[in-house]
């Protein structure tokens, strides 16, 4: 299996704004925008806004027609998402709420037609899942508002990935990882697709993928070797009283310069609803030395609780289902040198809340994760495939037959090794009919700063191909940190 990627070839400045600029880098596989902002909350803000004012409107119309797309007034997804939000404000740090309303005015003034209400909105959707909806719904809106969202079909649920691997998995030992979000397909948000390289006054520099207006980060890696990813997985203990996820992300990359103090942040966020992430450390600073140390660690949150795991974690090995005559059943699959994850919870006290893959937290599982679709479908393909390279045995994906690695000798995972791994567990085309794949994935290399990023596309002649189908673009963290506009030049 050989999973197309390219370094950019050539790359044009498209707008500038004080010290901040929007770009384009193309390649073989594409083309991916690029914008850079600099300096206090104010600034970035400003800088965001009056450089990509037109791509957040497009995206939070985007959005909000997802709701109104299932027959809800557009009317009412406002009341619901302002409401929303005004719980997530009080947990939402000043200079991010500072750094909102400066997008929304940079805006503004560079002619767009943006509110900060609007890019609080789409903050508060990116924390908004579909489990209990009515439920809360109801709440805090009563039972008018509720029937909306119970008569009407949502959209599918995300199914998102991620794993770490380093040591001796890996080439020279350094930590690759990767963050995988199959979520709604074919909106027409791929249009706007963004990497966004921030500079902030007194933080890390970090870089952010995902689309415009997205103020936190759905995947991300900062200056010092820390990436992050995250997976939504669904929880009868979910809340809006807690940080939007997107900003944890961010607070993360801003703050952090080690894997302890990368978990430490989110160990000590106030959590919403159900969550996996994952801290990777790639540990550049130490790289050919004999302090070199590269490692990440996986917790799983929801409103109640948050669990930690390290690589070869007892606690995983120890996780269990009980069946119905009694029986332990383990279902643990933990590894040395490596962390993953999809849905599936494998923390005691996350299991037993958690809704999402047959999770008992819904009274209509039966709590058998092997059941879990994603547990099937993408932990256990990983942590198959992971072994694959380590024993040089072959693999064939069972969802579709394919073969994935031939029969050989041992195989260090390096960034082609990493990128067949996403693109493996990645939701494909067989999702077309449900409008829900792969449609974002990116692989991190934050040992020597790199990563690659693929989004979904739609070509020409109408047909769509999911993220990693569509090839993955290479980037340096150090390289952009170093760009500066205007530009119409090739790339080195």
């Amino acid at each position: 299996m050989q999973v197309a990627s390219a370094h950019p070839d050539s790359r044009e400045t498209l707008r500038v704004a004080g010290s901040g600029f929007l770009e384009v880098y193309r390649s073989a596989v594409g083309e991916v925008p690029v914008l850079h902002v600099e300096g206090s909350p104010e600034e970035m803000g400003r800088q965001y806004g009056a450089l990509a004012g037109d791509r957040i409107r497009r995206n939070i119309n985007r959005m909000v027609g997802l709701f109104t797309g299932m027959g809800l007034p557009e009317a009412v997804v406002h009341l619901v998402l302002d409401k929303a939000w005004e719980r997530l404000a009080r947990h939402t740090l000043d200079r991010h709420l500072r750094e909102m309303a400066a997008i929304a005015e940079g805006a503004r003034e560079a002619g767009f037609d943006l509110s900060v209400a609007d890019i609080q909105r789409l903050t508060a959707v990116t924390n908004f899942d579909l489990y209990r909806r009515e439920e809360r719904i109801m709440e805090m809106f009563g039972a008018d508002i509720a029937a909306h969202f119970a008569a009407n079909d949502a959209p599918p649920g995300p199914a998102c990935t991620m794993f770490s691997v380093w040591g001796s998995r890996t080439v020279d030992g350094k930590l690759f990882a990767s963050r995988n979000l199959d979520w709604v397909s074919q909106t027409g948000m791929h249009e706007d697709r963004l990497v966004t390289v921030y500079k902030p006054d007194g933080f890390n520099a970090f870089v952010t993928m995902d689309y415009a207006g997205v103020v936190g980060a759905l995947a991300g890696m900062n200056e010092k070797g820390i990436a992050f990813s995250e997976i939504g997985a669904f929880s009868a203990s979910e809340e809006f009283d807690g940080t939007p996820w997107v900003l944890i992300a961010r607070r993360v990359l801003e703050e952090a310069g080690s894997l302890e103090e990368g978990v430490a942040l989110v160990e000590q966020a106030k959590h919403t609803i159900g969550y996996n992430y994952m801290v990777a450390d790639g540990d550049p600073d130490h790289f050919g030395t004999k302090d070199f140390r590269p490692r990440a660690a996986v917790i799983e949150t929801n409103f109640e609780c948050c669990e930690t795991f390290y690589e070869d974690d007892p606690k995983e090995r120890q996780a269990c289902w009980t069946d119905p005559g009694g029986n332990p059943v383990p279902y643990g699959l933990p590894l040395r040198e490596a962390v993953m994850r999809a849905d599936t919870a494998f923390g005691a006290r996350t299991r037993a809340l958690q809704a999402a893959d047959n999770g008992p937290g819904n009274p209509e599982n039966d709590g058998d994760p092997r059941k879990g679709s994603t547990y099937l479908e993408c932990h256990v393909p990983m942590h198959d495939l992971i072994r694959a390279y380590e024993t040089g045995r072959s693999y064939v994906y069972p969802l579709r037959g394919t073969i994935v690695l031939e029969e050989g000798a041992p195989r260090a995972i390096g960034p082609q090794e990493a990128m067949t791994i996403a693109a493996t567990v990645a939701h494909n085309t067989e999702k077309l009919d449900e409008s829900d794949w792969n449609v974002m994935s990116v692989v991190y290399a934050p040992t020597d700063l790199d990563f690659w990023v693929a989004f979904e596309t739609r070509h020409p002649d109408g047909h769509w191909t999911n993220a990693p189908d569509s090839g993955y673009t290479a980037f340096n963290l150090v390289a952009l940190l170093r760009s500066s506009g205007p530009a119409n030049e090739g790339c080195a």
